[in-house]
């Protein structure tokens, strides 16, 4: 690999200029034989090896899996103006990884309405469908669910459905408060819902 340092810079010009007219550079241990060409010749490499290390990082400024510091501040108000700035001590990690997620969300599916919920609280909540048996499980016996039973009426944690409540869903925010939820709450989980259908959002103190 190419020595694109200082020293490197200044030995690869001492090497253009024609034998003779100067000292060859000295080996590794022996004494500088032109002290003022070498000094002449190290401030033209201090430039070409501060040129480089500039290119070098506008190469990484071009990507945004390689982007820092202001670059991506830059990056994020090309694509969404004041819709998406660096929070206060944010780190370029964190800021990079909230742009990835504005560029290519994942809109449309019940995880992202469960990870929304995970996101905006801290901790995870609870999707009920109404119409999804996993949900809401099926009238039975209060038997061992080994068996069969153990769902449905009076089974703590446990819930009914119904195949009336097409395109809906409950999600249950355990924020430990009974407050209505937060606008910014509401409007992020109706930006992820797929077209057409509703979510019955509701605080809950916990849930067990």
């Amino acid at each position: 690999m190419a020595d694109v340092t200082q020293n490197g810079f200044a030995l690869r010009i001492r090497r253009l200029l024609p034998t003779g007219w100067f000292p060859s550079p000295p080996a590794t241990g022996e004494a500088e034989q032109a002290p003022v060409l070498n000094a002449l010749l190290q401030g033209y490499g201090c430039v070409f090896a501060w040129i480089w290390a500039m290119l070098a990082a506008t190469a990484d400024q071009t990507r945004l899996a390689t982007m820092t510091g202001a670059f991506l501040d830059m990056f994020a108000a090309d694509f969404f103006g004041t819709l998406l700035t660096r929070n206060t001590g944010e780190s370029d990690d964190a800021f990079r990884t909230r742009i990835e997620e504005a560029l290519f969300p994942s809109l449309g599916t019940r995880p992202d309405v469960v990870n929304t919920i995970a996101d905006e609280v801290g901790r995870a909540g609870r999707v009920i469908e109404p119409r999804n048996a996993t949900d809401c499980k099926g009238l039975g016996s209060l038997a061992a669910p080994s068996v069969g039973g153990g769902y449905g009426y009076g089974v703590a944690a446990l819930r009914y459905g119904s195949r009336a409540a097409p395109f809906q869903l409950f999600a249950q925010l355990p924020t430990g408060d009974t407050s209505p939820p937060a606008t910014q709450t509401l409007d992020r989980i109706a930006n992820v819902l797929p077209a057409g259908t509703i979510a019955w959002v509701q605080d809950v103190e916990n849930l067990d």
